[in-house]
C-alpha cells in the first residue's frame, strides 16, 4: 500500500511540474499573454578617454536595446533576443555588444595613433537603439535606429523596421502579409496618404515634386512595421529623396487595410 502511495505521489509531482512548465513556457498563439513579453532595457556606453558622451569633442559608442525577461523559458524569445543583438551590431564583426563597443573605441584609438588625425578637431560617435514598437498575437515589430558620424559633411543615420511571427520568431515580410493583388491595392492607398502628407497635388509627378521613385511610380518600402495605429512605412534618407528632405514616413490606418491583410498578420489595434 505504501508503495502504491509513493508511486501515486511521484506521478502527482511529475504532473505538477509538467503543468507548471507548460504554463511558464512558450507563449501559445491561442492564449496570447502580452505580459509574457516583458523586457529589460540594456544600456552600454564606451567613450574615448572616459569623456562625457554627447559633449563637445567626445568620441563615444552608445547601445540601447531590449532583452526579453522570459527568454529562459522560451526558445522563441531567446531566438528574438539574439536577433535584436544581430540587428543592433550589423556592420561589426562582434556578436557581443560590450565587446563591440569596446572594440570600436579601441579602433578609434589606433586610428588616432597611426594617422595625423587631430582628435580635438572632430569627435566621432555611434549611437544605436533597438525597441519593440508593437507586440500582439500576430506580429512583433522591431525598430532599430542608428546615428553616427565618422567625419564628413554631416551625420549618417537610418531606421530599420523588422517584423516577426510571435510563435516562431521567424521574419514576417511584406509578401507574407499581403498577396500580390492586395499589395497593389495597398500601394494605391499608400500613395494617396504619401501625397497628402507630403502635400503633392494629384496632377504633379513624383519626380517633379523632388522624389526619386524609379520610373516615377510610387512604391511601398519593405521597411515597415505594425504600430498601434496602423502600418508604418519608413523611407530612409537618400532612399527616395535628397538628404536635405530627410526621411519620409507614412502610416496606413488598419481601417483601410483590414480586408487586405492575410490571416497570419491580422493586427489588434490598440485602444485609445
Amino acid at each position: 500500500m505504501k508503495e502504491v502511495i509513493s508511486i501515486f505521489s511521484a506521478l502527482l509531482f511529475i504532473a505538477i511540474i509538467t503543468l507548471t512548465s507548460c504554463s511558464e513556457g512558450e507563449n501559445k498563439s491561442g492564449d496570447f499573454d502580452k505580459s509574457f513579453y516583458r523586457v529589460d532595457k540594456v544600456h552600454i556606453t564606451k567613450s574615448y578617454k572616459d569623456c562625457k558622451p554627447e559633449s563637445e569633442n567626445c568620441t563615444y559608442v552608445m547601445f540601447d536595446y531590449p532583452v526579453f525577461k522570459n527568454a529562459g523559458k522560451s526558445k522563441v524569445l531567446k531566438k528574438l533576443n539574439a536577433e535584436v543583438i544581430r540587428q543592433i551590431l550589423a556592420g561589426t564583426d562582434e556578436s557581443d555588444p560590450e565587446k563591440a563597443a569596446t572594440g570600436m573605441i579601441e579602433a578609434y584609438k589606433k586610428f588616432v595613433t597611426d594617422s595625423e588625425f587631430d582628435e580635438d578637431e572632430a569627435s566621432w560617435f555611434d549611437k544605436r537603439k533597438a525597441e519593440w514598437l508593437h507586440i500582439d498575437k500576430r506580429a512583433l515589430s522591431l525598430k532599430v535606429s542608428v546615428r553616427n558620424y565618422y567625419g564628413g559633411a554631416h551625420t549618417n543615420g537610418f531606421v530599420s523596421l523588422r517584423n516577426y511571427i510571435p510563435t516562431t520568431g521567424d521574419s514576417l515580410g511584406l509578401g507574407m502579409v499581403f498577396s500580390p493583388e492586395n499589395l497593389k491595392k495597398l500601394t494605391i492607398k499608400g500613395e494617396e496618404i504619401f501625397r497628402k502628407t507630403q502635400k503633392i497635388p494629384d496632377n504633379m509627378g513624383l519626380e517633379e515634386a523632388g522624389y526619386w521613385f524609379e520610373g516615377n511610380r510610387f512604391y511601398l518600402t519593405g521597411n515597415f512595421a505594425f504600430t498601434g495605429k496602423g502600418l508604418l512605412f519608413y523611407y530612409n534618407e537618400y532612399e527616395i529623396a535628397p538628404f536635405s528632405m530627410g526621411p519620409v514616413k507614412i502610416t496606413i490606418p488598419y481601417s483601410q487595410v483590414e480586408n487586405l491583410l492575410t490571416p497570419i498578420a491580422t493586427p489588434v489595434a490598440e485602444k485609445r
